[in-house]
């Protein structure tokens, strides 16, 4: 769950358990506290310095890293999480705001750097399938965890941007060294330990662009709980949210879709917890925040609409012949996090309306539901499409260099690079002819669902599948299995969404890209997004009904 209010006794950052030696067990390691609620940090500076003190004994410097293991995981770290990029959440390329490289001499018991050195070792381990290196990540993550428990005993030490930069390090550990259930447990914990620290921490966080930039990041971390458990994004957070000082290089595009998101999460969670509950008011709901979506989508500044180009030759990496060029990898993060979250909502929605209709078989169902779900599942459709079409820039196929003041539709752009032209087109997605009718998923023999593709039990699979998600630093890992898992997806799109996954395991050695792509083999035909005699009455949706672009 993600954090409502103050942390539960049972939290895993609040309970006060503390690491006594390295070399535990990583299932041990994790059960210890490193967080405190808003109570426990208030305590008088006297006993708080007194807890200090007493914690000192419980960080286990006896066995810290050599110099040069804890200098190979910070340079991993900084490899794959200090970007340039605005592309992937996980990305601390603000670190040098906040943080100050120690000298050698204080770097085994620098915070930031023994939390940095944990992640990149976990990392690196699993990029050279090394047993040696998760062990030294195990021993650096203890350490961490033991400062960090320190620090968020001191009232003065709790609030300042180290320790929050801290915390957040240690949550993307938990993100790469595994994908079990444990692991998703406690990352969910440390999400709540996290949420916790930026209440306390107050307005006063937003003093620096570092302290707003890590509360953004926190953001983009309870959003991917939140789309797990099915809550919606905690009120706390968003009003604190709406409290960052205005700033151009922090307030751009994303900044503002970001509450169209928030807004449809809490619809989706309404309508699961029953708070929504009589199909009309659902109905006014969901169109209520699509066409707020589809409003903020359709007002972005021309730089972060998408181009449509047609290749004039197949090629295996495009689905079709047809394929969407960004201006770069942040907005096509951004409106593939959109197409996300709308077909997660069409989906809860679309389960329901099936859900009510077929426990009363015997009811008609008026022509204007009947042509509601019809435009639900066309736009699923859509979405979907979409997202394949953001795949090929990614995989080198197209560039926006290819496109740059080149709009003249009867124009075809040589691209000897790639043995490939194109030619940009104006075509909106809703008059292409890639989309179809909507009825893929009558057609596709029973392809998997995706009611609810983020449900994540006890199960080792549905842990791993949670977890390998939300971990990779990939911008179009989420985006494929999205697509692949969608119940409007012909198994040719599901083969495409395999596949991509594979060669970005083959090219880029990302693990997580190899284990969604088992996940999406594995599963197996299941019931469809509702009964094919239901679909087969649905009537046909006019162009104009449907969204300009998606």
């Amino acid at each position: 769950m993600v954090y409502c209010g103050k942390p539960s006794g049972g939290c895993s950052v609040c309970r006060g358990r503390k690491i006594r030696e390295t070399g535990r067990s990583l299932s041990r390691t994790r059960n210890n506290d490193w967080s405190r609620s808003s109570s426990e940090t208030s305590e008088s500076p006297t006993n708080a310095n007194d807890d200090s003190r007493a914690s000192e004994l419980d960080v286990p410097l006896d066995s810290a890293l050599s110099p040069g293991t804890q200098d190979k995981g910070i340079s991993f770290f900084f490899s794959r999480y200090v970007t340039a990029n605005g592309g992937p959440h996980q990305n601390y390329a603000f670190i040098y705001d906040v943080w100050k490289p120690p000298d050698s001499a204080q770097s085994q018991i620098d915070l930031v750097s023994v939390s940095m050195a944990a992640v990149g070792l976990a990392a690196c381990s699993q990029s050279l399938q090394s047993p040696e290196l998760m062990t030294r990540a195990q021993e650096s993550y203890a350490i961490a965890l033991g400062l960090t428990h320190r620090a968020l005993r001191d009232p003065i030490e709790v609030v300042k941007d180290t320790t929050m930069l801290a915390v957040l390090i240690l949550g993307t550990y938990e993100f790469v060294s595994g994908y079990s259930a444990h692991t998703m447990r406690a990352w969910q914990d440390h999400v709540n330990g996290a949420a916790a620290l930026a209440s306390i921490r107050g307005v006063a966080q937003f003093r620096t662009k570092a302290g707003a930039r890590m509360f953004l990041m926190l953001c983009q971390t309870v959003l991917i709980s939140c789309i797990q458990s099915g809550l919606p994004m905690p009120g706390t957070l968003i009003d604190l949210r709406r409290q960052i000082p205005f700033s151009e290089e922090l307030m751009g595009p994303d900044f503002h879709v970001a509450y169209s998101v928030y807004k449809a999460l809490q619809v989706r969670h309404d309508i699961k917890s029953g708070t929504l509950d009589s199909l009309d008011g659902i109905v006014n709901a969901i169109s209520d925040v699509q066409g707020e979506i589809s409003a903020t989508l359709s007002g972005l500044p021309e730089d972060w609409k998408y181009h449509n180009v047609q290749l004039t030759q197949p090629d295996p990496r495009v689905l079709g012949q047809t394929c969407h060029v960004y201006t770069g990898l942040l907005q096509s993060t951004t409106w593939n996090m959109v197409r996300g979250i709308r077909m997660l909502l069409l989906e809860t929605f679309v389960e329901k309306f099936c859900a009510i209709f077929e426990s009363s078989s015997d009811t008609a169902i008026p022509e204007a539901y009947l042509q509601i779900l019809a435009m639900s599942v066309k736009l699923l459709n859509m979405l979907g499409q979409s997202i394949a079409a953001s795949i090929p820039q990614h995989l080198g196929v197209v560039s926006i260099r290819d496109v740059i003041d080149r709009k003249d539709s009867a124009h075809t752009l040589s691209i000897a690079a790639k043995k490939q032209a194109c030619r940009v087109i104006p075509t909106s997605p809703a008059h292409d002819p890639r989309f179809g009718t909507g009825d893929d998923a009558s057609r596709s023999g029973g392809s998997p669902v995706m009611f609810d593709p983020t449900r994540s039990t006890a199960h080792t699979d549905d842990a791993a599948r949670f977890m390998s998600l939300a971990s990779t630093n990939s911008t179009i890992i989420w985006p494929l299995y999205m697509l692949g898992m969608s119940s409007v997806c012909s198994p040719e799109t599901k083969q495409y969404a395999v596949e991509g996954l594979n060669a970005i395991h083959r090219e880029a050695g990302l693990e997580q890209a190899r284990v969604v792509a088992g996940l999406l083999q594995e599963q197996t035909a299941g019931h469809s997004i509702c009964n094919f005699s239901l679909l087969s009455k649905l009537p046909s949706v006019a162009t104009s009904a449907l969204p300009s672009i998606v």
